[in-house]
């Protein structure tokens, strides 16, 4: 991508018009990539409504994502950082995924994990890909996605 700070600067202008219609208190700011991934922090006083709404907070990511891939003409990944937490979550998850990984090698039964949004499902896939004894898959429609891991 020639400009990853502009086009960030354009999916949180893209975001505050969208909270601003939707009559959220909410902020979207600009920060630094990570690793491949164009990062848009949100603050701000209805932060409960996203914490609260996985399913939103997909439905906002993938509407940004598609704003602007269309813009700059590339596919881009979109990570919405709610309230600044999103580090926090990340490590939660990668134990929350080696857990289970290692009940699944176990038991032998799948895991299934609800209520991700989708840069949350993507840090548990990658979390596992090198794990040779499970695989992971996601498996139904946006508004109700599950996480599933399996043995490989």
């Amino acid at each position: 991508m020639s400009d990853q700070g502009s086009w960030t600067e354009e999916g949180a202008r893209f975001l505050e018009g969208l909270f601003d219609r939707l009559e959220l208190d909410l902020e979207a700011t600009p920060r630094a990539p990570r690793d491949e991934w164009l990062v848009i922090e949100i603050e701000g006083e209805a932060l409960d409504v996203l914490e609260r709404r996985a399913d939103l907070l997909s439905a906002l990511t993938q509407l940004t994502t598609q704003a602007i891939s269309r813009a700059s003409g590339e596919r881009v990944q979109v990570l919405l950082d709610v309230g600044g937490g999103f580090d926090a979550r990340k490590a939660l998850l990668e134990q929350v995924a080696a857990d289970a990984a290692r009940a699944v090698e176990r038991t032998g039964r799948r895991a299934v994990i609800d209520q991700l949004s989708s840069s949350e499902r993507r840090v548990v896939h990658t979390a596992l890909a090198d794990n040779a004894a499970v695989a992971t898959r996601s498996e139904g429609d946006e508004g109700h996605r599950l996480l599933l891991i399996e043995r490989a």
